[in-house]
């Protein structure tokens, strides 16, 4: 038992270790650092990069550590990896999230192998554990981004009605606003002091945040207003408007939804409580659930229901508006 509580303070201390390093946002900076690789990259000459030399110590920014960059840096996974980083908002090397991925599988591990070996192989679960908190942060980072963006809309109209050009007005944005939504601005103004054409310095906008539609309406109008006219502010009115409505209703639904929710949320934590007290109480009792061929195939079936109920319940909750 003492080697149990081990290994549940060991995995304690990985997850504030994991908390601690997921804790820190993404510098403001990091599109346009990400703009100056890719022209640097375009002027050199040569066909092949030697990551020994200094000067190309730039292409060192998504790692930690060179030995990472030489043998990862052209994988797809890697890419990938780096995409979700960036639009979590967290300032971490690609790196750092494959080993802080690596650590979290080794106290799963101890776990297992000191209670059921048989299961050890559940112990890679563990690595899915940092992409999960990426997809957590980016959930919240988006929830942020669409709560700003009516203020912002309405800083934005009134910067033209007062004169400003519509990029003079992205600066006051960038200078008024809190985080995320003045990065998500800066990358626009960062893309222009570059040298970027105007319209991909507007569709630029959408990268760091692609999944929040209103954020392409209101590309959509500027770049409209652009090519065509138009009162571009009585146009950013119109969507602030509707985008504090669809809050409103957003609100209202999640009031009804309420108790469905609570008896999800009672669904996944009270088996799993039940289950680890009567393991604490009476681990004889528990025992055949572990050690039988017939637990083992119980214990499976109620994950399966448990995870199935979840899912019911998670989509009859969610609406979209």
């Amino acid at each position: 038992m003492s080697a149990f509580f081990a290994s549940v303070l060991l995995g304690f201390l990985s997850f504030l270790l994991l908390v601690n390093l997921f804790s820190i946002r993404i510098p403001k900076q990091f599109a346009l650092q990400k703009r100056l690789e890719e022209i640097k990259e375009k002027n050199t000459n040569k066909k092949t990069l030697n990551y020994k030399d200094d000067e190309f110590s730039f292409l060192y920014n998504n790692f930690r550590y060179k030995v990472f960059a030489q043998r990862f840096a052209g994988f797809k996974l890697t890419e990938k990896i780096k995409n979700e980083i960036m639009l979590s908002g967290v300032n971490m090397q690609v790196d750092t999230f494959i080993i802080i991925s690596i650590m979290c599988v080794v106290p799963i591990a101890t776990i297992l192998l000191l209670t059921t070996p048989k299961f050890l192989l559940l112990s890679i679960l563990g690595l899915f554990i940092p992409l999960n908190v990426l997809k957590i942060k980016t959930s919240m980072r988006n929830a942020a981004f669409a709560k700003q963006l009516p203020d912002t809309l309405d800083l934005l109209s009134n910067s033209l009605r007062a004169g400003h050009s519509i990029y003079s007005a992205f600066e006051v944005i960038t200078k008024e606003m809190p985080m995320p939504i003045s990065g998500v601005f800066k990358t626009a103004i960062d893309e222009l002091a570059v040298g970027s054409d105007a319209k991909q310095a507007i569709l630029s906008l959408s990268k760091t945040v692609p999944n929040n539609m209103d954020l392409k309406f209101f590309i959509t109008a500027v770049i409209l207003q652009r090519e065509v006219g138009g009162n571009l502010a009585k146009i950013l009115d119109g969507l602030s408007y509707t985008i504090r409505e669809r809050f409103k209703m957003a609100g209202q639904l999640k009031a009804q939804t309420a108790q469905a929710r609570f008896s999800g949320f009672m669904l996944v934590c009270v088996p799993p409580i039940i289950a680890g007290i009567l393991f604490v109480l009476s681990p004889d009792y528990m025992s055949p659930l572990l050690n039988t061929q017939q637990g083992n195939s119980a214990l499976l079936l109620a994950l399966t229901l448990l995870l199935l109920g979840v899912y019911m319940i998670k989509k009859i909750v969610t609406i979209e508006i």
